[in-house]
């Protein structure tokens, strides 16, 4: 049930949007050096480095919110404060790495033309587009509370489906684990 709780959370965590990337149906030309540095500078103006730092100190508080309904025991409280925030370092730690920004701006390379991107970054100079990073913390905050409250609601449901499924996994994994043992033993032979 703890492992399905964290399941559950990561899940809702993942389908928090971070970052609005608009969809291409046709397959995009590889990025360009000008795309690329366009994209960079956009996600520079979007504040990205913010961005990401404070949805980090959200999860940390989310986190250490879900796990005190594990720890009923005041004991055990610290224990779960201590590895909520572990948990949180360990994932924002791979998502802060430069790595990321140089994917995402790969992404938004990718999905944006020049002409796009120079009218996305233009935006986010403008008055408007800088209330817009201004308030994005807020926004992303109050997401995350819907989306933590509604995750919170699908829980029983969540577990249920867990244990209806989580048998026959167990069943399917086993079957995989013979036909591994069995082309195991005919290669040997």
């Amino acid at each position: 049930m703890f492992r399905t709780r964290i399941l559950v959370f990561l899940v809702a965590l993942c389908a928090i949007p971070t970052l609005a990337v608009a969809e291409k149906t046709t397959p995009a030309a590889p990025p360009t050096d000008e795309k690329i540095t366009l994209s960079i500078e956009l996600m520079r103006v979007m504040n990205f480095d913010q961005t990401m730092r404070t949805m980090q100190s959200q999860m940390r508080g989310m986190m250490e919110q879900q796990f005190e309904s594990f720890a009923k025991c005041p004991s055990a409280q610290p224990v779960m404060r201590e590895y909520s925030g572990a948990l949180t370092d360990q994932i924002m730690g791979n998502l802060m790495d430069e790595s990321l920004k140089v994917d995402v701006a790969a992404i938004y390379a990718d999905v944006f033309t020049v002409e796009e991107l120079r009218g996305i970054v233009d935006f986010y100079h403008s008055p408007i587009g800088r209330k817009m990073v201004e308030r994005m913390p807020e926004l992303m905050e109050k997401s995350m509370l819907i989306t933590q409250d509604r995750v919170k609601a699908m829980v029983p449901e969540l577990e249920s489906l867990s244990e209806r499924y989580a048998s026959r996994i167990r069943e399917a994994a086993k079957t995989c684990e013979q036909d591994s043992d069995a082309t195991e033993s005919s290669t040997e032979e």
